[in-house]
């Protein structure tokens, strides 16, 4: 499912105009954003948790001159699903 059809099924399940159910979309994520760009971590219960790792440093290897790469630290974001979302996993396999 793409963020369109995401949206208008919201729109369709509550009766909100598209437009209004697009900008809470776009506040939402834009808060989300914010909450992780200044390192705090940010927990929706029963869905699951958003951090910023930092990745440490790393030697690489370019496949096609064979040379050796340092890769400078980074921060990326993590998502780890929550007790409900994996249950409705569990339940699913089995189907």
């Amino acid at each position: 499912m793409k963020h369109k059809d995401l949206l208008k099924a919201i729109s369709q399940e509550t009766g909100l105009e598209a437009d209004l159910v697009q900008q809470m979309s776009q506040d939402l994520i834009a808060s989300m954003v914010d909450i992780l760009a200044n390192g705090d971590s940010l927990s929706v219960q029963g869905f699951g948790s958003f951090e910023v790792k930092k990745k440490d440093e790393r030697l690489s290897v370019h496949p096609q001159t064979k040379q050796r790469v340092m890769i400078p630290p980074k921060l990326v974001p993590v998502f780890r699903p929550g007790s409900n979302l994996k249950s409705k996993f569990k339940e699913r396999q089995y189907e």
